[in-house]
Order: C-alpha cells, then structure tokens, then sequence
C-alpha cells in the first residue's frame, strides 16, 4: 500500500559541510573528553567521547552554554564552560533535575535553536531532552517564530517538495516500518516546515527548511510530546 505524500521543506540527506564543522586535532585533549563524558552523561548530543573537538562537540556544548546560562555559542571548549560542566556534574544526576526557565510563559515547551543546530524539550520547567537536530540551509532557512508542534503522521513520508531525496527502506531495520521515505514521523511547523526523524542529522544546517532530528529521537517525541497536545514550538538563534 503506498504511504502519502505531504508538502514538506526536506533538503537532500547529504550535504557538504562548512569549513571546520568536522575538523579534528591530531591529538586527543583530555579536558575535551572529561567534557563529552559529562555531556553524554547528561543525554546532550556530543558525538564521541575521543577528546577531539569537532562539529558534534561543538553542538553540545553550545547546548550546554545555554542550559547553564553562560552564553550560546559553538567555540570550542574554554576555562569557564569546563568548569560549569564540572560543577553540574556533581550537582545534577541526570537531564530531568536540571531547572529551566518557562519561555514566553509556557512551562513545557520545545526550543529548536539554530545556533547550536539542537531542539530543547522542557517539561513543567525541567530539561526532558535535548534532541540533535539539523535545520535550514541557507537560502531555505527555517524561519524563526512562535508556533504550534502538529499531530504526528506516523511512519515514513516522501515529500512531494523534494521527492529526489527519498530513500529506499526495503532492508534491514526500517522496512519494517515504510518502504521508502524521507521524512519520519512528521510534525508540522508551519506551511511546509515540519518536525521529523532522519536518517542525516549532522551538526550544520542541511534541510531545506524542516527541522530534523534521529529516527529515534522521533519515536520517543511521538511517545513522550503528546501528538494531540499543540506542543509550542520556539525556532530561535542564526547558524553562523
């Protein structure tokens, strides 16, 4: 039975990075990998826990910067980030005991910010999850704004915008679920702007215009983010 099609913004799963995005030292840095380490332990998307400094670092850290407060950057690691990470470590056991603040005086909420290319989800003022996400390149941005999460369409969808970049899913794990897709549990943002699993979330923009996240990362949000609830969504910061 063929899936539907939906309009939706989805650029082409592959799509060259900008210079430095996966750059990495020669030489592994300990205080970098103390640092992945405490991310990870925290569920804040780091990449792998080497010690070299490269996009997906980049991105948990500037996730982390602005869950404690000390700017929202993707620089690499300093003195002072070091040792905020340092001192939640030993503050915090896990994501959920970490406080937030409401967000345009909502308590549960979902941030999906540009500038660490990562999507906050807040429940009754705690961090639930922060997602890896990947948003609109330039020229097909994701626009900024105050909007409504809509209902998941389950399963795989090919979008009818950008169809070329539909994948086969005859094999292995994902044909159980559709046939072919590029979008994965989609949720609409605005017009053709959507909220869906991907197989290619790197650390950079790369859609053309829908926020991206991992297939499993949309599994646990169609669980966990109510599919009825009109879940507000926040698009805010510049990749830069």
């Amino acid at each position: 039975k063929p899936r539907p099609t939906i309009a939706a913004a989805v650029g082409p799963e592959s799509v060259a990075p900008p210079a430095g995005a996966t750059a990495r030292d020669e030489q592994a840095d300990p205080k970098v990998k103390k640092a992945q380490e405490i991310l990870t332990k925290f569920g804040i998307p780091t990449g792998a826990v080497d010690g070299h400094f490269g996009g997906e670092t980049a991105r948990g850290l500037c996730a982390f910067r602005r869950i404690a407060g000390i700017g929202t950057t993707r620089a690499p690691l300093d003195a002072r980030t070091l040792t905020t990470l340092k001192a939640y470590d030993a503050k915090y056991r896990n994501l959920r005991e970490i406080p937030a603040k409401t967000y345009a005086g909502k308590s549960t909420y979902l941030v999906a910010h540009q500038t660490c290319q990562v999507l906050f989800y807040v429940e009754g003022k705690q961090y639930r999850r922060v997602f890896a996400s990947s948003m609109g390149v330039y020229g097909h941005g994701t626009p900024n704004g105050s909007y409504s999460l809509g209902n998941t369409l389950k399963g795989w969808y090919c979008s009818t915008l950008y169809p070329e970049s539909c994948t086969n899913h005859s094999e292995g794990w994902f044909a159980s679920i559709s046939r072919y897709g590029n979008m994965y549990n989609p949720r609409q943002v605005v017009g053709a702007i959507y909220v869906h699993g991907s197989t290619s979330v790197p650390p950079y923009p790369a859609s053309h215009g829908c926020i991206r996240t991992t297939v499993k990362d949309a599994d646990w949000m169609y669980k966990y983010v109510g599919t009825n609830a009109r879940a507000p969504i926040f698009v805010t910061g510049k990749f830069a």
